[in-house]
């Protein structure tokens, strides 16, 4: 049966809380954010960027876009994210970035992951 009167109080018709997942440090240069959608769990990306500035959000600038690491986040993915590594470090870096979304309880596909990035303003051709 549908209602014959609106009721703006009625608890179906409140908003849902919106998610607060804090960032968690894992090392110097890697960075782990649970989502930050309404539905709280979804797959992996391991996003590699270029600079600690590009990851992080900042309280002073006015972009009209999030940074990445929120970005995805906000759109339901778990993210490992990387900056400053160089090329003798990237295995371990990646074998850590993967553990921690693996162990991450919001993570819902644990065999398969995104990588996403800018390793070097190089074209490097293998």
């Amino acid at each position: 049966m549908t209602p014959s009167l609106y009721d703006p109080t009625s608890e179906g018709e409140q908003p849902l809380p919106l998610p607060s997942a804090q960032s968690i440090n894992l090392s110097e240069n890697v960075v782990l954010q649970p989502p930050l959608s309404r539905r709280g769990n979804g797959p992996g990306i391991v996003i590699i960027l270029p600079s600690q500035d590009s990851a992080l959000p900042s309280d002073n600038t006015r972009a009209l876009d999030p940074k990445p690491l929120i970005k995805w986040a906000e759109e339901g993915f778990s993210i490992a994210s990387v900056t400053s590594v160089d090329s003798a470090s990237i295995e371990q870096v990646l074998k850590q970035c993967l553990d921690a979304l693996q162990d991450l309880d919001q993570v819902d596909v644990k065999d398969k992951f995104a990588v996403i990035g800018e390793y070097s303003t190089e074209i490097v051709y293998y």
